[in-house]
């Protein structure tokens, strides 16, 4: 439809008696934007509202928005912002969801409302104040024979006259399934098959047209030159004296950009085998979100320094990992926009590699320092906490790998000469010391490396649009 002036003439039994015609406008890019300018709002039949509204068409069986939506991209980049500008204000949104005839009455109810409310999820999680439920109208048509009929009259179809005598005759009364049986029974099944490649790919849709009404502007604000004092004979100066001033600033929508994290299990680590002591791990893990796809990469770092020297128990260790994830939720903005709270969550898999340097000691005579490389993959799940707008998450995972690591046995005190008492912590080596090499001995680990449950908070967020421009300065 072409943009300018709507005029609407047929409604429903909520119009006014004393009101034959009504006269809306609708938004010159947008159609199925309709701006009113007084308290009363049309209630659309169904034709008009085709003519207006913008869609979603959805895969057969599907109902999930589809990713190369146009309108999804459209809603997001230039209608949500403008709702969400001082300019105009949504008064009501008119929302449709529809399923094509073919499967059962209740398969295609269930799929029409969920087409529905999927885009209604995405509208409401791009506003900054989401449209309250009572200014919807929601509608879910199981079998959309009404469009059927419409698309069919527009195209010309020479079969339009007998499949709307059809309609005419059952839908009345809600008899959908003898409906249904006469349309497959026409000749011989090649009416409906026909229909089905030609007419059904575009009733499967969720459709919506929003009612707004335009915000009186806020006047200018004025600045005046400062007044400056001058001395008895000298001309009066104005000047202007230097200026701050912004630009009002509306809310922007966030998307988050990094999380810290910490994994609440290490730190309550107790090492036995004669070391018999807790030995709290401290760690902490920054994980890095991307606007798009399933992927997040992550980085972590673990650090326990303990020590006691008289007892002879070190627990030293310096680990760095690096790891990528791969949600099987996808994160991608597209489908996950701002305000329906963390876009990574759920179900994920990962691929990690590390490097650790350690000193470990039990005794004094079983010390062992040495560096290692591993990796490896892993599971987990992504669980956020509080609602939507909740920073917290908390995450349950598990790794399993290998370590291969080059180290070097040692103890308290000279081995070679035991009459020598330096108090030193010397290499478990009796051979000639020009012969000795570091990192003599090698050690590798097949098996679980790592268990999680971990407390996460969303730390940075970045902006999914620019604020207003602010002037520092004016001379």
């Amino acid at each position: 439809m072409c943009a300018g002036v709507l005029s609407i003439g047929t409604f429903a039994e909520s119009m006014s008696a004393a009101t034959d015609t009504v006269t809306v406008t609708s938004h010159p890019q947008y159609p199925y934007i309709v701006y009113v300018d007084n308290a009363y709002i049309p209630a659309l039949d169904n034709e008009q509202f085709q003519n207006v509204a913008a869609t979603v068409i959805f895969p057969v069986n599907q109902t999930r928005l589809p990713k190369d939506a146009p309108l999804l991209v459209e809603l997001r980049d230039e209608v949500l912002p403008l709702l969400n500008s001082d300019s105009i204000e949504a008064l009501q949104i008119d929302l449709r969801g529809a399923a094509s005839p073919e499967g059962t009455l209740r398969h295609n109810a269930w799929l029409g409302e969920n087409r529905m409310k999927a885009l209604l999820n995405y509208i409401q999680g791009g506003l900054e104040v989401p449209v309250e439920s009572s200014k919807m109208r929601m509608l879910s048509e199981a079998e959309d024979y009404l469009t059927l009929t419409l698309l069919m009259r527009k195209a010309g179809d020479a079969d339009y006259s007998r499949v709307k005598r059809l309609c005419d005759i059952y839908l009345p009364a809600g008899d959908y399934v003898n409906l249904k049986r006469e349309l497959r029974l026409m000749d011989g099944g090649a009416l409906w098959q026909r229909v089905l490649r030609e007419y059904y790919p575009r009733l499967r849709t969720a459709q919506l047209v929003i009612f707004c009404k335009r915000k009186p502007q806020q006047p200018e604000q004025n600045f005046h030159p400062t007044l400056w004092p001058w001395r008895v004979g000298q001309t009066a100066e104005f000047r202007l004296d230097t200026l701050r001033f912004e630009l009002p600033r509306h809310k922007v929508a966030r998307r988050e950009l990094l999380s810290v994290k910490t994994n609440a299990l290490l730190y309550g680590v107790y090492m036995p085998g004669g070391y018999n002591k807790w030995c709290p791990i401290p760690n902490f893990t920054i994980e890095y979100y991307p606007w798009h796809g399933h992927f997040t990469y992550a980085f972590t770092f673990d650090c326990p320094w303990w020590q006691d020297y008289w007892g002879h128990k070190y627990f030293q260790i310096r680990n760095y990992q690096l790891e990528a994830r791969y949600y099987f939720r996808s994160g991608d903005i597209k489908y996950n926009p701002p305000g329906q709270g963390q876009a990574f969550r759920g179900l994920y898999v990962q691929g990690y590699a590390n490097l650790a340097l350690y000193g470990l000691c039990f005794d004094a005579d079983r010390g062992w320092v040495g560096e290692g490389i591993g990796a490896g993959v892993g599971i987990g799940y992504v669980l956020p906490l509080g609602g939507k707008t909740s920073r917290w998450k908390l995450e349950f995972s598990a790794q399993v790998g290998f370590f291969s690591s080059k180290y070097d046995p040692y103890q308290f005190e000279n081995l070679v000469n035991p009459n020598y008492r330096d108090h030193l912590y010397y290499y478990r080596w009796t051979q000639h010391p020009d012969l000795f090499k570091k990192r003599q001995y090698r050690n590798t680990w097949f098996g679980p490396t790592r268990v999680g449950i971990t407390i996460s908070y969303d730390l940075l967020f970045r902006r999914t649009a620019k604020k207003g421009a602010s002037f520092r300065r004016w001379e």
